[in-house]
């Protein structure tokens, strides 16, 4: 029999439980470190994006082409295909922008809530910035479609009634957003991306830039500006 001195007192099941309890507590404290470094990671590449922090600027483009701001004749030429918006000024290719596009691209009327890109020439209406940066970023430059054309078509095809089709016209008067409740989808314009964006195919029909890109580009290019919208 061994003597007292050598015995050494087994820990309780208390004092065991009591050990699991804190690992656990630390795994689960790690873990939220973890997360927490990872939400910040987050955010601070989109506070990047969105001020445009990085990356080459659009004045640094114009510089390496011998183009003088303001732009002279700027014209934006979309490739849904390639999924690209080019930049000129007259012929004179400036730069080229990643983009992403609505689920279809179609010429003349789309209806509304069809997601679908227009294609053909339109011009930038009007531009905007929005307070809400997490929802298709703080810049968006409105196109006039539908135009009156694509209205009158409408019109003529019975999309529209007579109803709609004067409000509408009134609308293009004044110059303002078509009503709500207008049959043919709209508003459409060249936009930030969402909190994360979501592929090359994700807009209700407008033409998505990366934030940053979106906010180096737009006080450049004036209201009035024709974009080119090709499949």
């Amino acid at each position: 029999m061994r003597p007292n001195s050598v015995w050494r007192a087994l820990p309780s099941d208390s004092a065991r439980c009591e050990t699991s309890i804190s690992m656990k507590k630390l795994k689960n404290f790690a873990k939220f470190l973890s997360f927490l470094a990872v939400l910040g990671a987050v955010f601070v590449g989109l506070f990047l994006q969105e001020w445009g922090l990085f990356g080459s600027s659009f004045r640094d483009a114009c510089l390496e082409k011998g183009i003088r701001l303001p732009l002279e004749e700027p014209k934006l030429v979309v490739s849904v295909k390639n999924k690209t918006l080019s930049v000129f000024d007259g012929d004179v290719l400036i730069t080229r922008y990643d983009i992403a596009t609505g689920k279809n691209a179609v010429p003349g009327l789309i209806k509304k809530d069809s997601d679908s890109t227009p294609l053909g020439e339109y011009r930038i209406r009007r531009k905007a910035i929005r307070e809400n940066v997490f929802r298709r970023g703080s810049r968006f430059m409105e196109l006039d479609f539908p135009t009156q054309d694509d209205i009158d078509d409408a019109y003529e095809r019975r999309l529209v009634n007579d109803n709609q089709y004067e409000a509408a016209m009134e609308a293009i008067r004044q110059d303002k957003a078509l009503p709500p409740e207008f049959p043919l989808n709209g508003p459409i314009g060249i936009q930030g991306n969402d909190f994360v964006f979501m592929g090359d195919r994700f807009t209700d029909g407008s033409i998505a830039m990366s934030n940053g890109d979106l906010n180096d580009l737009f006080e450049y290019i004036p209201v009035g500006t024709p974009v080119i919208i090709k499949p």
